[in-house]
């Protein structure tokens, strides 16, 4: 029999076994190994002398040797034994003698004691450990039983001794013991076997395996070397140079210098170059010593200048190469020194920056140059500011071994993602090159927070097949996920990326293997590949994407650029790299790192726009796919949820298009988002040709027809999807919509032509291109952006400078391109004296002010000087510079800090000063700061500079500023996330207008200007907000009630029909007028909570004042607020009463013309004073608030002082609003729960109370202590249907996992809301609220009063998360097998070969049901479980419900039965207790596999109908060979769909598509409420294929037992016999 092996084990058998010793372990000659075997009692003489024979085969295939490899034994039971140490035998035979006769011990099975006595007495110099000699160690620790004690931290001991630990399990030896044994991947490292005599079948596999990691850690050991290269400043003194010499020699001295470990070169500069040795010119470390004792010092002419930044040019391009001896391509680090005595007479930046990219590491060392320069051409941090301690310092750079990558503040921010490498180990990249494939996945890796709660990272190589050498659950160390990637084997092959991605899909980002992925945790793919590949790609990268991975391609040498961006996530500019090598990876490593952390840590916010009409017009042709319709679906309805939709505000048509287009639906069609999206579910596609041009052309009446119904213009915009060339002409009609004041988008797909979509749009920035239909969903945000920008800067005055990296490092072309940002930028601002001024700066080692905020205000006037601005060059100054640029914003300069103040800093490298306290201080001021990367920009500096991740670019060039444009100004023109109020969204607004004498027509034309920018500030609609107006002098005159307009459109068209009557200013008489226009039928909504408000415009005294403060307090006293406005004669003290002394609702200005601009300073108040009444009238509400030590005492009252205003802003009582709170740092303290204290005031004094402990913070174990505070004994109300709110306030990172915490409170229907101070940790809070709109972020405790009324308002609307619709699947099958006579330990199919023929297939078939009408097209995989019962309803064997896996089958199928199974009512009820325990599926169907029932039928029916009341969804019975009265069957089942009376048996045509069908009928029910669905007729069977290829050899058998004794024959007996018949058998 075949022992069960891990399929990995197979793949080593599958490649053959033939020659492990000759290739692979000839070349891994070198190795200390010491086994340790069990010899516990529970073993057992026979398998202790089986254990032996195993380890005298392993050894048998070692080269032994005292320089080769060394072997030493331990045992082990309650102690350990030493057999023999490694230094004991040193050839062969003795070492076989040894293992022959070594006693065996007995006793318990202490497995941990017997790890530590090998650290202790084996893996030592004096045992004979070469460890310090880099010689691989390697530890086998062979077992069949559980320890009793402790075997993880001895295990991991012993692993962080730099031991590899193979861990083989016999028998029942506990694997999960055995997993924290063993190093990691299992995979690799863990074996498990039936017995130890079936231990012999290891053999080769162990060798294997062990040779090739024993190769693998001895490349990963062996010593790096450098090739180093000083570059000295000619112009340095005698006395230095003489220095630099004696450092050099006494270097060579200290260092291993030869051709083939550390290579030396040196040149000298001055205006140009000498080499006096490049790298291969001497090869022993003799003749080097003796060219650098000759070196001489090179004479500078008079006055000669010294050009270090052609110096360094020259050592990008003649240093460093193969031809001077580099071996940069062997994976050998390249160093240049360079010594300097004064700065460089030329730029030294772009050189600098160019060789550092090439990856050389630059050390400079100062001997009269400045630190600032130093510091520009150094690698940080290798820059030093004199040589008096060179030869150590330099030594260690030199011989350190392994290179630390350090975090960047973008990847110390973005702690959350779930990293996947997919590598091709193909045959066309070698040895070699892997080798820097490894270095760059090591300095990759290194660089993100690995951990199981932060990043995790798998891996899968691929070459022909793909296998996975991590998973994302595999390693939990981040320093053995390094020390793992070191040995990566390499096996070379073809390169199939395409199935490489299928199988990274299907079985890597999977829950089960580690994904997060449900959790809301971003999913990441990189591709690494040299070359193209041999299947299609398009389809498997489209369905990774469209699983929600973001792909990354990486293409080396030969790869295809096409192929790299079709696998890439879009847009390719962000996601593709390319390198000319293997060597240049390295150049990638900081900027692939950078840009995957930044895209994990940027969330998409939502846009707002207020009216516009937007059609869609999409291709339907044939040439498109289902699942694409489906994507360009989907892309339509996130679009809708964008919106505001509705007749007044965005509407939305769809047409499509083949040879000929058709009106799927028109703007007026629908008014809401729910229906609309319903509306474009049900699209159909229909397939045709490509006719584009007249698609186009029948969307002009369409848009005609826009005007008419909504009654006047808007902006209208046409967003058109085509997978292809159209067949007739597009320009000229698209010219004549664009003409018709349309804007169009053309977005193409696959096939489209891109000439063609530009002829389409009409402005390359409106036309898109995507590989692949799944890519619509990243343009979704770039379309949005530019039509909302259009008007969201409207009415949105504010300062803006820029602060400009004029540094030398940029090149001339890339300042224009800055240039051009800038002016883009700008354009879609609104630029005037009262609106947006803007002021730049430049800044280098000095600062320039280009021109301030109060120099022009007009757009062609910025530009002009924009366009004269001139580079400065020099170093990168930001911290200076951002400090100088802070008075700018003063009103002595032209700032207006009442105003939003914004600063956009744009560099292009790392600043040489100190920018966190420059920019800090410059955020307190209340400038906010966008920080904007591009190149070799430091991202933890744009951190700093701008103080939050969400305010942070970093572009990989600056032809990358392009995608920001768009973005960027859109974000200045928003109102801030967590801003109390963008506009008035729901309120009842009357103007009560003075029309008396002293108002002539050109003062109420101000008036009315002024009302019709209120109404253009707020959302006009019945049940939005309403206006009405009453005109007043002598007599008060009603002119139109709040019911009578129901848009805003005809509300503005009201107020501009108005005339100016003459007459007195009776004020008095007009406020108790107005009263009455509140009430109901008057279309006031005071009952239903809708803010009511008069805004009285008036400008003199009143004629009657004596009668302005009743009617003023009746207004107070119904609800009404009153805002007072007073234009030039207006009495200051009359408006005071009026507003009931409130002076945030009084406004004046002396003159008309000022106040047509007075709504921009009312809207804000306005706004805020609108504020719908809280939709959560009853809510328990829980405060959790950290207390830890990080928080100062003043911060800490500061905060007391935000609770009690949040508590203060809730109505808190018995009945409504209950409040609860306690406190948390590394421990939880208890204040108070919800049933203690019923009022504002006793809560407000017992927080103010409140005192600090002080402590860590760990926020996972204090939610968990909170949960308690929701019961009902505590005085929460959950169970009453009543919100429960928990609000979190922290200003740190949690020191412990928040995640299950969070999803346990989230479970109970529990809201969290997060309240993140200060350096938090953005992406943990997001896991504990699971919603951005819940997440609330702030620079300092001084902030939190800015953000008080956003958190109101969210708390207010917020809802419990729904969970999507989803529809899980576990399918349950069983076995009842009890007629065929059963030898002992038969295997469970024995006899049955039509089960073992169509048991996988059935399995394969149930693995996904087809898309679901209600869930979507995408297939849901299934979870399959297996369960095998004894008679009395014993589970023999069972296997939990798990997606579909070869490898489970293959167990099931070779279990060995030692008793029959029976299908009656315990095998109903064990399987009842298996879905009861073990799945929390939707859809739950058990098949049982029977030869016949062995129980009464009644029994069983009554039986399986109490199953079907416990959940599970169907029953189905499939009838083996031979079964009895198999109808009988069919009277045990249910929930079976259509063809329910078609029995089921083994050996029916198409049996698993069959049974799959029943179970699709089942999901349909179950999950979409699908009474019945039909299925079209079984398909004609097809064509028998061609024979399968001959397999490969099956392993050796065993040695056959020996035969009988013979019978003697006399040779006369031989010859009398007649025939062969009469031999005697043999």
């Amino acid at each position: 029999m075949l022992p069960y092996l891990k399929p990995s084990l197979l793949r080593f058998h599958r490649h053959g076994q033939q020659g492990v010793n000759s290739s692979k372990c000839a070349k891994a000659s070198v190795a200390d190994i010491v086994f340790l075997v069990d010899g516990s009692s529970s073993i057992g003489i026979p398998n202790f002398q089986a254990a032996q024979q195993f380890l005298s085969s392993v050894v048998t295939g070692l080269d032994i040797g005292p320089d080769k490899v060394r072997v030493g034994l331990a045992q082990y039971s309650d102690d350990p034994y030493q057999e023999f140490l490694l230094k004991d035998h040193m050839d062969k035979q003795s070492l076989l003698t040894e293992i022959a006769t070594f006693p065996y011990r007995t006793g318990g099975t202490q497995t941990g004691k017997a790890i530590d006595f090998l650290i202790k007495r084996y893996f030592t110099a004096e045992a004979g450990s070469r460890a310090s000699q880099r010689v691989p160690q390697i530890a086998v620790i062979i077992t069949d039983g559980d320890s009793i004690d402790d075997v993880i931290e001895p295990a991991k001991r012993l692993r962080q001794h730099g031991v590899i630990v193979f861990a083989i399990g016999v028998g029942q030896a506990d694997v999960k013991q055995l997993q924290s044994i063993a190093s990691k991947p299992p995979e690799r490292f863990l074996l498990t076997i039936n017995s130890y005599q079936a231990l012999v079948a290891l053999k080769d596999v162990l060798l294997k395996t062990v040779c090739v990691s024993m190769e693998d850690q001895r490349q990963a050991l062996a010593e790096k070397f450098s090739d180093i290269f000083f570059l000295l400043d000619s112009g340095v003194s005698a006395g230095e140079f003489q220095q630099v010499r004696s450092i050099l020699v006494r270097l060579v001295n200290q260092l291993n210098v030869g051709g083939a470990s550390n290579r030396l070169g040196f040149a000298q500069y001055g205006q140009d170059v000498k080499v006096e040795f490049f790298l291969n010119t001497f090869r022993t470390k003799e003749e080097t010593l003796t060219a650098v004792k000759r070196l001489r010092q090179r004479k500078l002419q008079a006055n000669e200048q010294r050009y270090l930044g052609s110096a360094l040019k020259n050592a990008s391009t003649q240093f460093f190469t193969s031809e001077a001896g580099s071996r940069a391509d062997q994976g050998y680090r390249q160093y240049l020194v360079v010594v300097s005595g004064k700065d460089s007479d030329d730029p030294v930046h772009k050189s600098a920056r160019r060789i550092k990219l090439q990856g050389v590491t630059v050390a400079g060392m100062s001997v009269g140059a400045s630190m600032i320069e130093m510091r520009v051409i150094s690698t940080a941090p290798y820059a030093y500011d004199s040589i008096s301690n060179a030869v150590p310092v330099l030594k260690a750079v030199f011989e350190k071994q392994d290179q630390e990558a350090t975090l960047t503040g973008d990847c110390k921010a973005a702690k959350l993602a779930d990293i996947v490498f997919i590598v091709d180990e193909s045959g066309s990249i070698g040895p070699a090159n892997f080798q820097l494939v490894r270095t760059f996945l090591n300095s990759i890796v290194g660089g993100f927070e690995v951990s199981p709660t932060k990043v995790r990272v798998g891996i899968v190589l691929y070459n022909d097949e793909a296998t996975a050498q991590v998973y994302l659950d595999t390693f939990d160390n981040k320093k053995e996920l390094l020390n793992f990637i070191k040995i990566l084997p390499y096996r070379g092959g073809g390169t199939k990326t395409g199935a490489a991605l299928n199988f990274t899909r299907e079985n890597v980002f999977i829950k089960k293997r580690g994904s997060r992925k449900d959790k809301g945790v971003q999913q990441v793919a990189v591709v690494i590949t040299d070359g193209d590949s041999q299947d299609n790609v398009s389809q498997a990268a489209a369905e990774l994407r469209r699983a929600g991975v973001t792909v990354y391609s990486v293409g080396v040498k030969d790869a295809k650029k096409a192929e790299l961006a079709e696998m890439a996530s879009h847009p390719p500019n962000k996601h593709v790299f390319t390198v000319d090598s293997f060597v240049e990876l390295k150049s990638l490593e900081q900027s692939l790192q950078k840009i995957i952390c930044l895209n994990v840590l940027h969330q998409t916010f939502t846009r707002a726009c207020n009216e516009a009409d937007i059609f869609f017009l999409i291709d339907h042709s044939g040439s498109i796919y289902p699942s694409d319709f489906y994507d360009m679906k989907k892309f339509m309805i996130e679009f809708l949820h964008t919106f505001r939709i509705g007749p007044d505000h965005v509407r939305v048509g769809v047409a499509k298009y083949a040879d000929s287009p058709n009106l799927e639906f028109d703007l007026t069609a629908y008014s809401d988002s729910t229906t609309l999206e319903k509306a474009v579910e049900g699209i159909k596609q229909k397939g045709g040709g490509t006719e584009t041009g007249r698609a186009l052309e029948f969307m002009g009446p369409h848009f005609d027809r826009a005007m008419a119904t909504r009654g006047h213009k808007v902006p209208e915009f046409l967003v058109v999807i085509t997978d292809g060339k159209s067949s007739d002409e597009v320009k000229v009609p698209a010219e004549k919509l664009r003409a018709q004041g349309v804007t169009v988008y053309a977005i193409g797909v696959k096939s489209a032509d891109a000439e063609e979509l530009r002829e389409i749009a009409g402005d390359p920035k409106r036309t898109f291109f995507v590989n692949n239909f799944d890519a619509l969903k990243p343009i979704k945000d770039d379309i949005i952006t530019d039509i909302c920008s259009q008007d969201a800067c409207k009415d949105r005055p504010g300062d803006l400078v820029f602060l400009i990296d004029s540094s030398g490092s940029i090149y001339p072309q890339d300042y224009e391109k800055m240039k051009d940002f800038m002016k883009t930028v700008i354009g879609k601002s609104v630029i005037g004296q009262n609106e947006v001024h803007v002021g730049v700066m430049q800044f280098s080692t000095i600062q320039k002010i280009v021109f301030p905020l109060n120099s022009f205000y007009t757009k062609e006037e910025i530009s002009k000087a924009i366009d004269n601005m001139q580079q400065i060059g020099g170093g990168t100054h930001t911290g200076e510079a951002i400090t100088d640029v802070s008075q700018y914003f003063e009103p002595s300069r032209g700032g207006r800090p009442n105003l939003k103040q914004r600063l956009i800093v744009i560099t292009d490298g790392e600043a040489q000063d100190e920018v966190k306290e420059p920019a800090a201080a410059l955020r307190d001021k209340g400038v906010i700061i966008y920080a904007i990367g591009v190149e070799a920009a430091n991202t933890t500096q744009l951190l700093e500079i701008s103080g939050s991740p969400d305010k942070m670019y970093a572009e990989r060039d600056f032809d990358a500023l392009k995608d920001l444009e768009n973005q960027l100004a859109f974000e200045l023109c928003e109102p801030e996330r967590g801003e109390n109020c963008k506009k008035t969204e729901r309120a009842d607004i009357i103007f009560l207008v003075d029309c008396s004498t002293s108002i002539t027509d050109d003062k109420f034309k101000s008036m009315k200007k002024f009302m019709e920018s209120i109404v253009n500030e707020t959302t006009v609609g019945k049940d939005l907000t309403r206006f009405g107006v009453i005109r007043f002098s002598t007599v008060p005159k009603s002119v139109f009630t709040l019911n009578q307009y129901g848009s805003r459109r005809e509300v503005s068209q009201a107020i501009a029909a108005l005339n100016a009557p003459n007459g007195d200013t009776y004020t008095g008489k007009a406020l108790a007028y107005s009263l009455e226009f509140f009430d109901a039928e008057n279309g006031g909504r005071a009952s239903l909570k809708v803010p009511q408000i008069l805004m009285v415009i008036t400008d003199g005294d009143a004629t009657d004042p004596n009668n302005l403060a009743a009617p003023s307090v009746a207004l107070r006293d119904k609800g009404i607020s009153v805002f007072s406005i007073g234009v030039e004669g207006a009495n200051r003290e009359q408006l005071d009463t009026m507003a009931g002394h409130d002076t945030s609702k009084v406004f004046y200005v002396d003159n008309f013309d000022a106040l047509e601009t007075l709504y921009k300073n009312i809207s804000q108040v306005l706004c805020n004073s609108t504020k719908p009444a809280c939709e959560k009238e009853k809510a328990d509400l829980v405060f959790l608030i950290d207390q830890s030590g990080s928080i100062g005492s003043q911060d800490y009252n500061t905060m007391k002082m935000f609770t009690t205003e949040l508590v203060n802003s809730f109505n808190v009582s018995e009945d409504l609003v209950r409040v609860g709170l306690a406190q948390f740092s590394d421990t939880f303290q208890h204040e108070f729960y919800l049933n203690q204290f019923y009022s504002e005031q006793v809560v407000t004094k017992h927080i103010l109370a409140m005192q600090q402990l002080g402590g860590g913070t760990t926020i996972g174990r204090a939610l968990d202590s909170i949960r308690v505070y929701f019961e009902a004994a505590q005085g929460g109300r959950r169970k009453e249907g009543i919100s429960q709110n928990l609000v979190l306030i922290t200003d740190g990172q949690s020191q412990d996992e928040v995640q299950d915490a969070a999803d346990r409170l989230r479970a109970l229907g529990i809201e969290v809301f997060a309240i993140g101070i200060g350096a938090v940790h953005d992406q943990q809070l997001l896991q504990i609220t699971e919603s951005r709109e819940r997440l609330f972020t702030v620079n300092n405790f001084g902030s939190l009063e800015k953000i008080k009324q956003k958190v109101l308002d969210t708390i207010c609307k917020s809802k419990p998360i729904k969970e999507a619709k989803s529809c899980t699947i576990d399918i349950a099958m069983g076995f009842d097998i009890s007629r065929s006579p059963r030898a002992p330990a038969e295997k469970l199919i024995s006899g049955h070969s039509k089960l073992q023929t169509f048991l996988p297939q059935i399995a394969h078939y149930v693995s996904s049901v087809p898309s679901l009408c209600c869930v979507g097209p995408e297939p849901i995989k299934t979870n399959i479980g297996y369960r095998v019962v004894s008679r009395d309803g014993r589970s023999l064997d069972d296997f939990s419900f798990e997606e579909y896996s070869e490898e489970v089958l293959r167990r099931v199928m070779d279990l060995n039965l030692t008793e029959p199974t029976y299908f009656n009512t315990a095998l109903m009820k064990s399987f009842g207790e298996k879905f009861n325990t073990q799945s929390r599926a939707g859809v739950k169907v058990l098949v049982i596999f029977s030869d016949g029932l062995n129980e009464d039928v009644m029994k069983l029916e009554h039986e399986s109908e109490l199953l079907r009341q416990s959940g599970v969804s169907a029953l189905l019975t499939v009838a083996l060979e031979g079964a009895r009265d198999s109808a009988q069957l069919q009277m045990v089942e249910f929930g079976r769909g259509f063809g329910y009376n078609l029995p089921l048996s083994i050996g029916m045509p198409s049996v698993g598509s069959t049974i799959l069908k029943q179970i699709d009928s089942v999901s349909d029910r179950e999950c979409c409420n699908v009474m019945c669905k039909c299925s079209g007729h079984e398909g004609v069977r097809g064509s028998r294929g061609p024979p399968g290829s001959k397999g490969p050899s099956g392993q050796k058998g065993f040695q056959g037992y020996p035969g009988d004794e013979g019978v003697a024959v006399s040779r006369s007996s031989f010859h009398q016999m007649k025939s062969p018949v009469d031999l005697p058998a043999l």
